[in-house]
Formats: structure tokens, sequence, C-alpha cells
């Protein structure tokens, strides 16, 4: 018999409720723009089209004097890591409504400062993308990670 928590284990806290965000733009942009605040940091997640209905996914706590740019002279982790990850899932689904004809989704985990490769934040990512999209198709191009949903 399978319990919950070994559930909980395998994919984080799963009943983590996103934070509210907002969208920045028109929905038909090819970079879309989507931010949320915890309480430690201001989030931007950004949703690039590419040809071939595949769209790239990055989030990031933005540097103060480029949004564009994420600060790598921060920690992120203070305890809502799962919080967050509810979050980029809801926006990605947001905006999937827009887009239905997207198949691919596309994201490079960044290492952590000091980590020797990507592999934890990639292993995390993956684990969500199985959870939300369980028949995804997923490959990988050196640290880029591609991810058929249909």
């Amino acid at each position: 018999m399978i319990k919950l928590i070994d559930i909980l284990k395998e994919i984080g806290d799963a009943s983590s409720q996103p934070y509210k965000f907002e969208f920045y733009g028109s929905p038909y942009d090819e970079e879309r723009y989507y931010g949320f605040e915890t309480s430690h940091y201001p989030y931007s997640v950004h949703i690039t089209n590419y040809e071939d209905n595949e769209i790239e996914i990055s989030f990031f706590v933005p540097n103060e004097k480029d949004p564009d740019q994420e600060r790598y002279d921060i920690e992120t982790n203070r305890g809502d890591l799962f919080k967050i990850m509810a979050t980029v899932v809801a926006i990605v689904k947001q905006d999937l409504k827009t887009h239905p004809e997207v198949d691919t989704l596309i994201f490079t985990p960044v290492k952590k400062q000091g980590a020797i490769d990507n592999s934890s934040r990639a292993n995390l990512y993956l684990r969500y993308i199985k959870h939300n999209y369980p028949g995804a198709k997923v490959e990988t191009n050196g640290d880029e990670i591609v991810v058929k949903i249909k």
C-alpha cells in the first residue's frame, strides 16, 4: 500500500499552494513575463516561444539594476521551495491555456553556487514535470532539458 508520506517525499510538498502571480504584457508576445513575490524575494518567470511549438521557461530572482538578469549573490532556498515550484507550475499551466499548440517545454537548471553540476535542481524540476505531465518524454541536451508533453 502506498503511503501519502512516500508520495510527498517523491515529488515534494504536493499540497503547496502557489503564490499569487501577475502577468506582464500581451499573451501573444514571443516573450511573456510573469512575476510573484515570496516573503524574501521577488521572482521573475520568463517564457519564450520558439519555432516548432516549443517554449523555454526560466525563473529567477531578478537583479534590481537589470530585471532581465538573475541575481547570483543570494541563497534563495529559505523554506519556500515547494511553494515556489507550485507557482512556476501554475504559471506554465496558465500560459499553456493561451498557447495550446505548445507541445515541448525547454529549461536549463542553473547550477547552485559552489555546486559541481546542476543535477540536484534538474532532478527536482524533473520530479515536478513527471508529476504534472505523467506521459511526458524527457531528453537532455547537455545542461538543457527538453520535455515533450504531447
